[in-house]
């Protein structure tokens, strides 16, 4: 977050927009508006109950990485261009297969789900499907429904005798 303000909020000063910051926080939990008038940037982080359209594993906990955001929601808007990302990082004591499972049930709703071990990319025009670029090492299983524009994503791993997972809702819009 403070990176991506720390690189926004110069650039537009210097280029003589006005800037309103507004900043709150509340425990853990951080929120900050950024309006001006090329478009708005919001940063919500550990969110109480992160808005990903999918129900979360039962049993399953936040996941706290030091000083990082268990979840985040965070929208980016201006005339021509937006995009909006919930994301939110779990743990659980069960078997990775279990959590996927379960996700890869509940991603049939939104469309046919694309398994990967590897990259998840988007090719062709925007309302494309997603393809996946192989990597045979990898121990990350990401299962991913939608278009490039409007999809969900959740990433499961091992962990110990459990596992973790982050669960990613990302929607743009814009030319292309």
């Amino acid at each position: 977050m403070k990176l991506i303000l720390g690189g926004l909020l110069p650039t537009l000063l210097i280029a003589g927009c006005s800037v309103d910051v507004q900043e709150e926080v509340h425990g853990d939990r951080k929120r900050v508006d950024v309006r001006m008038p090329v478009g708005t940037v919001r940063v919500n982080t550990n969110v109480t109950a992160p808005d990903t359209g999918l129900a979360v594993y039962p049993g399953a906990r936040p996941r706290q990485d030091g000083d990082e955001p268990r979840s985040a929601d965070v929208s980016i808007g201006a005339p021509f261009f937006g995009v909006h990302v919930v994301a939110a990082k779990f743990e659980s004591d069960d078997a990775p297969s279990q959590v996927v499972d379960f996700y890869r049930k509940a991603l049939g709703a939104y469309g046919a789900v694309t398994e990967c071990r590897g990259d998840i990319d988007f090719k062709g025009r925007s309302g494309s499907r997603p393809v996946c670029r192989e990597r045979s090492r990898s121990k990350v299983l990401q299962l991913v429904a939608g278009t490039e524009r409007h999809h969900r994503l959740v990433s499961i791993e091992p962990r110990g005798d459990g596992s973790e997972f982050a669960v990613v809702f990302i929607q743009t819009r814009g030319e292309g």
